[in-house]
């Protein structure tokens, strides 16, 4: 199921698919877990707060971070069975777990772990152009790649948009570069996954990677992300052309099989060379409730949300 939420002044902020929570609680955990959330407070960090208000989790957050999220989602926190509580007056347990996301890490915390108790488990996650750097007592690491977000954010956001945005505001051509593929993937996509696996029955995955499946190059991106510029332009001047009115096809993208071998399309040098190995993160969400990896977000509407987003931000 989906679900438009609306911000103030009624812009479509989020289109989600929801989590059934009564469902994933009874196949996973007996008791409602408790999930700190620390570091880089990007757009994939609240992206996975969103989708963690709509299950039975106690989500535990830097003070700050508290107030904000119960201002902002006050309904949800009324009638939902999810809850937020300050770091600062919750004392952490065996069982908790800890997601901690970005490359910057505090250099005392790398090689143990203060304030937290041992067994704890420490779920990391950066995205793939960050300097990768390793809790050395993580008990799972994700590296995203090519994670379409949908808010601005320095880190997350591709410089590649950034540089689009700023030469259709200044009027400039774009030449793009025929190589370099890219594996889109929605930041609802990812958060949901990230969720799916922290309410599982079943041990987080020590290593896995998240992207898209299907292959998109530079033109085709550019041609979506320019598309969808000229209607937001167009929408907001309220002068619309034939161009803004007409249905655009979608690109041909084909979609590249989950797990690397030798059999085509892809040989394994490919595989590695153009897309990260999805099979580790589709078993485990396999056994975690059956459905497995399969990105729903169409890549047209995330990068909507993405250019929305960025245009807000200015």
């Amino acid at each position: 199921m989906w679900r438009i939420i609306r911000g103030r002044g009624g812009h479509d902020l989020l289109v989600t698919r929801l989590i059934d929570v009564q469902r994933t609680a009874a196949s996973s955990m007996t008791e409602d877990p408790v999930i700190h959330l620390s570091g880089r407070a990007g757009s994939l960090f609240f992206g996975v707060i969103e989708r963690l208000l709509r299950t039975n989790a106690s989500l535990v957050l830097e003070r700050q971070i508290c107030e904000q999220i119960e201002s902002i989602y006050s309904t949800d926190l009324e009638f939902g069975q999810a809850s937020v509580s300050s770091a600062a007056l919750v004392t952490p347990k065996q069982d908790d777990m800890l997601l901690f996301f970005g490359a910057e890490l505090p250099e005392e915390h790398l090689k143990s772990q203060p304030h937290y108790p041992e067994g704890m488990q420490l779920i990391h996650v950066t995205h793939a152009h960050e300097q990768q750097v390793r809790f050395e007592w993580a008990t799972g690491q994700v590296v995203v790649h090519d994670m379409i977000p949908h808010r601005n954010d320095q880190v997350s956001t591709p410089k590649l948009f950034t540089s689009w945005l700023e030469s259709f505001q200044e009027g400039e051509e774009i030449t793009p570069e025929e190589s370099g593929d890219r594996w889109w993937v929605s930041e609802i996509d990812v958060a949901d996954a990230l969720v799916r696996l922290l309410l599982s029955s079943h041990p987080f995955p020590s290593e896995c990677k998240m992207s898209g499946r299907r292959s998109w190059s530079t033109v085709q991106t550019l041609e979506e992300f320019q598309l969808l510029y000229k209607r937001t332009s167009a929408g907001r001047s309220g002068a619309f052309g034939i161009e803004e009115l007409t249905a655009a096809p979608a690109p041909v993208i084909e979609v590249q099989p989950l797990i690397v071998t030798d059999a085509p399309p892809m040989s394994i040098e490919e595989s590695m060379a153009q897309r990260p190995d999805l099979s580790p993160v589709h078993e485990a969400l396999h056994k975690a409730d059956g459905d497995g990896w399969r990105p729903l977000v169409p890549i047209r509407t995330s990068l909507m949300h993405c250019l929305a987003g960025m245009l807000d931000g200015d």
